[in-house]
């Protein structure tokens, strides 16, 4: 048993690692770029932010992942496209077209949905079944990590060298991850298939048609769908919101290190939250901390200290990165977790494309980031309405 639980915790490891990367490594470190993209090729922040608006292809091929997870688990698909997602950052050096801009943007799309927002939910609920939403929190703290660690050091890199290195070393951690998740996660067929939790029967157990059939389902895409304008609206543009008012870019990059940091701590306490209290009303909660604070967030720097908002920003933002796993994790069941959330993060194509669009609007006719943030605190509000509304307390065998 002590190997299964070592192996275990193994798969948490590489989990952890695949979100430090792809999250950390990539939309943490965003806005680093931005400038020395905006001077070497002249292109407008509009221009730039719209390779974000790319992460919404992802959000297309998502039932597909998805069902293969569902059927062949996640080893090879996760080390793949954590392959690919390696060599798209590796590529981005000798790009010298807005074209080459946007293909890589796409490419690293499809991989960033098979190598990590995908399967990391089932891999972590078939291994800890009892404590889900602990462990999960712990996992996706990878997020976070990789903006405390990896984003400062690509800041470093970007200063001390250039934004073509930069590229160079988050490629490069790509590639290092794809090799450790080739070689830790690969569980035999009876444990992937769930049979050391034989003894969990009180979870539900729904297809996607049945899934399809429910209010729950659409409650859960519609919060799912709106909190997620916090990867692509909000994330990517807060070190440049706060450069933008006046902060040295040091600051921004310590202040930009305690936002993921309490990130962890938000993820943390809102997966023990979560396993006590359900998902539902922690997600609720989350949502409109996030709005309240993205409001805030406008003022950050100019009236608002950015040692406040920063923080307590981070804070519910990192939470959330857990919480639309475990609702529907806690409302569907795992056998096919991967086909639901596939469905339901197709309509993340809609944040993940309007998201950087109004970002980037926002800058160019205003040069402020804080209208995006009003409309994002609004939209999160609209996600916790549509979860109060949908009636239920756990869900579980409500309807």
């Amino acid at each position: 048993m002590m190997s299964r639980v070592h192996r275990g915790w193994g798969i948490a490891l590489a989990c952890f690692l695949a979100y430090s990367v792809t999250v950390g490594g990539s939309q943490y470190s965003f806005g680093h770029f931005v400038g020395p993209l905006e001077a070497e090729f002249g292109w407008s922040r509009t221009e730039i932010g719209l390779s974000l608006s790319l992460v919404a292809l992802g959000s297309f091929v998502s039932p597909f992942f998805g069902a293969m997870i569902d059927r062949h688990g996640a080893r090879k698909i996760m080390a793949v496209s954590m392959l690919v997602f390696g060599l798209s950052y590796l590529a981005r050096p000798i790009m010298n077209d807005i074209w080459h801009w946007y293909a890589l943007g796409a490419i690293q799309s499809f991989a960033m949905v098979g190598g990590a927002m995908l399967p990391i939910g089932k891999l972590i609920g078939q291994w800890f079944p009892k404590n889900r939403g602990r462990i999960l929190g712990i996992t996706a703290m990878g997020n976070n990590f990789g903006g405390a660690a990896i984003q400062p050091a690509v800041a470093l890199i970007i200063s001390a060298y250039s934004w073509r290195i930069g590229y160079t070393a988050i490629g490069l951690f790509g590639l290092v991850v794809a090799i450790y998740i080739l070689l830790v996660v690969k569980s035999p067929p009876a444990i992937a298939q769930g049979s050391i939790f034989e003894n969990e029967t009180k979870s539900p157990n729904y297809t996607l048609k049945e899934a399809l059939s429910t209010r729950r389902f659409y409650a859960i895409l519609v919060s799912v769908m709106c909190g997620s304008f916090t990867y692509s609206a909000l994330l990517p543009q807060v070190s440049s919101h706060l450069i933008n008012k006046g902060i040295s870019e040091v600051s921004a990059a310590i202040a930009l290190s305690l936002f993921a940091t309490c990130g962890m701590a938000g993820k943390l306490i809102f997966g023990i939250l979560a396993d006590r209290y359900g998902s539902k009303i922690s997600l609720i909660i989350d949502l409109v901390g996030q709005a309240v604070f993205a409001f805030l967030l406008i003022y950050a720097g100019a009236g608002v200290s950015i040692w406040f908002v920063v923080p307590f920003m981070g804070f519910f933002l990192g939470a959330f990165g857990a919480l639309y796993q475990l609702i529907i994790m806690d409302t569907f069941g795992l056998d096919h977790f991967g086909s639901i959330l596939g469905v339901i993060s197709i309509t993340n194509a809609i944040s993940f494309f309007a998201g950087p669009i109004i970002a980037g609007q926002s800058f160019d006719i205003t040069g402020s980031y804080g209208p995006a943030f009003a409309i994002t605190a609004v939209i999160f509000v609209i996600g916790a309405l549509a979860l109060t509304l949908s009636g239920g307390d756990r869900w579980v065998n409500s309807e």
